[in-house]
């Protein structure tokens, strides 16, 4: 497998459902944080991590992310990802204001992107530029559409989740180099148990869908070809002071490839500065 589909594999993976933010409950509540980290393995052998820290205030919200390669993987492909995002939220809505990530692979110069929500058509600044004419946008399919990190919290704090849909019904997301979509299908319940020790009890599991709008493509498979299976199981974890007492946090995703798995496994969960009891 080249080195480019795994790796955008495991950014769609990401980009979906890595990581998990609280909602905020009413005025009287404190700024509740969230603190999330996971492993990424590949055949179960570890080639990464990522940490996610999420501060929820009455009305806004502020977050920040860490991506970065290790081991073996480096020697082939060493990247690292840092996002901040910051916006308003409410119980059933959220509205980014500004999403600012910079991303490095190997050697090259570090590229910045950065979206800002202000006005109807989200704008986009790219330190270097890069060409938007190749595969274009329109501001049509812009509109309606948040970064994905407000996607990652507006999935994860249960915004769109219904009874017949507990894992939530998806997200638009523009990323400022694409356009696409983000949904679950529930299949049912189960026990999950990670070896590790930070969780053991129930989740929902899902299957995550996929759907490249428009805008730059995603190299995960050849042209023509079906994107792998992707699924994720969301475990609900008690929070006091949020609409819906608890938070969704993802345990544990994956995508089945031809020649093995990729998964992100919970290692780190911490509400509000400690570990939730089991």
């Amino acid at each position: 497998m080249r080195k480019v589909q795994l790796r955008q594999i495991l950014l769609a993976v990401l980009a979906s459902v890595a990581l998990a933010t609280p909602v905020a409950a009413d005025t009287a509540t404190q700024p509740s944080t969230l603190n999330v980290a996971y492993a990424i393995a590949f055949w179960a052998i570890p080639f990464g991590h990522t940490a996610y820290d999420g501060k929820i205030a009455a009305n806004d919200y502020s977050a920040k992310m860490h991506f970065e390669t290790s081991g073996v993987v480096s020697l082939f492909w060493k990247s690292k990802i840092d996002a901040v995002v910051n916006g308003g939220i409410g119980p059933h809505t959220i509205t980014p204001a500004v999403y600012d990530s910079y991303s490095q692979d190997r050697d090259k110069p570090v590229q910045r992107v950065k979206v800002s929500f202000a006005k109807d058509v989200p704008e986009t600044l790219a330190e270097p530029a890069y060409n938007t004419t190749k595969y274009p946008v329109s501001d049509a399919q812009k509109k309606g559409a948040v970064d994905p990190m407000t996607a990652i919290t507006e999935i994860l704090a249960g915004v769109k989740v219904t009874e017949r849909d507990p894992c939530g019904t998806g997200v638009q997301v523009f990323d400022g180099r694409r356009r696409y979509d983000v949904a679950f299908s529930y299949i049912k319940d189960e026990p999950v148990k990670l070896a590790n020790g930070v969780f053991n009890g129930n989740a929902h599991l899902c299957q995550i869908h996929y759907n490249q709008i428009a805008g730059y493509k995603q190299k995960i498979v050849k042209e023509g070809k079906s994107l792998p299976d992707m699924f994720v199981d969301f475990a609900e974890v008690p929070a006091p002071g949020t609409p819906n007492k608890h938070y969704l946090v993802a345990v544990k995703l994956w995508a089945s490839l031809s020649l093995g798995t990729v998964t992100a496994t919970l290692d780190e969960l911490k509400v509000d500065g400690t570990p939730p009891r089991a």
